[in-house]
């Protein structure tokens, strides 16, 4: 086998983020009587990006983050001074019952263990919660190892965040390979710590960091064709 190690993201790789972002926005903001339209979703989903893309590059601690995402938003949009970790907290809450998988994740990480693969996980996110998604979407015990940056006190695509992990696995860079939609995060993420990468691009968005993984990917049906192959073919 070329690889004895998958590492997979979590948000917008095997659960849907933008399911799980709209139910949780929808949630806090009808009980906070904010009225929320398509475009203010739009506007939020954007700003709420290019805060981790700020985390990502270590502008940002997730603390700020957390402090400032609605704190910020609501004054700017509303007018209305409110308590950022609160309503962070509160968002968090409704964020962490949502779990609607991708297509075709269930069936990749059964044919993937069938395989020999050991299955891991490396998410910028918090412990309790992701794992939480994961056992309620019902495919946290495909994974041997489940690790966030609330754990390894880095994101990715920051080197130590990759240390920590490839502390808690006994299989190395060499014999692992990243599976993400992140191209700040994951790709760069492994590229930058020198191991192999399938950029999961369902997005269809454009390589505007000019990266070269060594695979591209749209569906969780080609990463099973990938691993039919023994990752020979290139997309």
């Amino acid at each position: 086998m070329r690889y004895k190690q998958i590492i997979f993201d979590v948000d917008d790789t095997i659960i849907d983020f933008a399911a799980t972002e709209d139910f949780a926005l929808h949630s806090l903001f009808k009980v906070n009587h904010w009225q929320l339209t398509p475009e203010l979703q739009r506007q939020y989903h954007a700003y709420n990006q290019g805060l981790w893309r700020r985390l990502e590059q270590g502008e940002l601690t997730y603390e700020q983050l957390s402090e400032m995402t609605f704190h910020d938003f609501i004054l700017d949009h509303f007018g209305i001074e409110i308590d950022g970790q609160k309503t962070m907290d509160e968002y968090r809450s409704y964020f962490g019952e949502a779990h609607k998988l991708l297509p075709g994740v269930e069936d990749t990480l059964k044919f993937a263990k069938k395989q020999g693969y050991k299955l891991t996980i490396l998410s910028n996110g918090e412990k309790f919660m992701q794992n939480h998604r994961l056992e309620l979407a019902g495919v946290k015990d495909y994974f041997d190892l489940i690790v966030t940056s609330e754990e390894a006190h880095y994101s990715k695509p920051n080197v130590h965040a990759f240390d920590y992990f490839f502390s808690r696995t006994e299989i190395g860079p060499n014999d692992t390979v990243f599976f993400g939609d992140g191209l700040q995060s994951d790709i760069l993420g492994a590229k930058k710590y020198g191991f192999d990468s399938i950029w999961y691009n369902h997005r269809h968005r454009k390589n505007t960091l000019n990266l070269h993984p060594q695979f591209e990917v749209e569906t969780y049906p080609e990463l099973v064709e990938l691993m039919h192959n023994d990752f020979e073919k290139k997309y």
